[in-house]
């Protein structure tokens, strides 16, 4: 009886064992996930100097977004080019990149403004 505990006992040592290197791998992956994704949506090279400001509110508008989900893009196409062909604009005045974040997903969305 006493080699039955024994062995119980040692079943259930390994097992914990398992089960807290299995908790930390997955724990680990599901906190690194957000740091896995890359975009250029940042990357700016429109000339801001000869935009009038004051008349933001009459230009066109069109937005490109990027999407993940744990490691998974979702989205792979967040350029100027994409978004003024979604708005209609032929000349681009400005840019603004927006992003949000979540602990399992987010997006990046690139808007441009112009004509």
């Amino acid at each position: 009886m006493l080699d039955v505990i024994q062995l119980i006992n040692k079943i259930g040592k390994t097992m914990n064992k398992t089960l807290k290197y299995a908790v930390s791998g997955m724990a680990a992956a599901f906190l690194l996930t957000g740091c896995t994704y890359k975009t250029s949506a940042g990357v700016s090279n429109v000339d801001l100097s000869n935009t009038n400001m004051s008349k933001v509110d009459t230009l066109k508008s069109g937005e490109s977004c990027q999407s993940w989900f744990l490691i998974f893009p979702t989205g792979f196409n967040t350029t100027a080019k994409e978004a003024a062909k979604n708005g209609g604009i032929s000349k681009i005045e400005y840019q603004e990149m927006s992003s949000t974040n979540y602990l399992i997903g987010g997006s990046v969305c690139l808007t441009v403004y112009g004509k």
